[in-house]
């Protein structure tokens, strides 16, 4: 599988991350720090991307996954309640270079969408293309394709990515490439908002869009 592995990424332009013959040196764990405090602690299924699959599809790091993401309105005080717990914990563990301890976030996974609204109706409604689902990778080598979804990208180098299970739509996030337009995301968040009543989460930022107004005018929360 290995072998299968490597000769795919070759076709696709990507390499492996080599393993390293040079001695490496021993740290204790207490010493150890984490480079942001919190990471989405979601149980992915990867596939191996073909040709087709890999044309276009977005590619970024496994901690960026669900940094940024979209939620039903009716999870507002469980999100809130979750960020206030979360916001202390970051405090706690901030060090001078990093954190000691990292928050793995685990939530449970329920429809995004009312039944019935997919890719086309959201792509029509954000004037999006259509793209495969995204590509993660880890420092040194690729994971793999997600399962399952697609990606929306937007101008300005933002993407919206979604996964679909057997309830439907179960996970809506964004990313927004290093120079991408931030607006764009904010637009998308207010048609979203409008029509679908979500909610969009910054947890990095320990922050949630909330509700937005016909003038632009948008209602922020942070713990």
């Amino acid at each position: 599988m290995n072998r299968i592995f490597t000769a795919l990424l070759t076709t696709f332009g990507l390499t492996a991350g080599a393993q390293s013959d040079l001695p490496g040196n021993s740290v204790g764990p207490n010493s150890l720090r984490f480079s942001m405090p919190t990471v989405a602690a979601d149980d992915i299924e990867f596939i191996m991307p073909t040709k087709e699959t890999f044309e276009g599809a977005p590619q970024f790091h496994e901690d960026e996954w669900c940094q940024l993401e979209f939620f039903q309105n009716s999870r507002l005080s469980e999100i809130q309640k979750l960020l206030s717990e979360y916001n202390t914990f970051e405090k706690k563990h901030r060090t001078e270079h990093g954190w000691n301890k990292i928050y793995a976030r685990k939530l449970a996974r329920s429809a995004v969408f009312e039944e019935g609204h997919g890719p086309n109706s959201v792509a029509r409604i954000l004037d999006a293309r259509i793209l495969p689902v995204p590509i993660l990778t880890t420092t040194s080598r690729p994971l793999g394709q997600v399962q399952g979804g697609f990606t929306l990208a937007l101008p300005g180098s933002v993407f919206l990515y979604v996964v679909s299970g057997v309830e439907g739509i179960t996970a809506l996030g964004a990313l927004v490439q290093k120079g991408g337009d931030d607006a764009q995301l904010i637009k998308a968040f207010v048609s979203l908002s409008n029509r679908y009543h979500l909610i969009l989460v910054d947890w990095r930022a320990q922050q949630i869009l909330v509700s937005a107004t016909n003038t632009g005018q948008i209602n922020v929360w942070r713990p």
